[in-house]
């Protein structure tokens, strides 16, 4: 089963998330669903605070919760631009 092991903030925006098949994910968290407003409080922050994982989501403490399975749905919706 697909985990989140380790997960970390870079650029102030960006989640790097490394999966235990060895994969890293960077996700720019401005590409957060707009129409969803639980994500509001993370869209309106300079610079992220550290997020935890439980192997299945990133969570910060008293915020928003991203489950690895709405990431992975995310990234295959988008479409490479030529």
């Amino acid at each position: 089963m697909l985990q989140i092991t380790r997960v970390d903030i870079v650029d102030g925006q960006t989640l790097d998330i490394e999966l235990n098949n060895g994969h890293l994910i960077l996700f720019d968290t401005q590409r957060l669903p707009e129409t969803d407003h639980s994500y509001d409080s993370l869209r309106d922050l300079e610079v992220l605070p550290r997020p935890n994982t439980d192997g299945q989501s990133i969570f910060w403490r008293n915020g928003p919760r991203i489950a690895l399975g709405e990431i992975l749905q995310w990234l295959s919706m988008q479409t490479i631009k030529k």
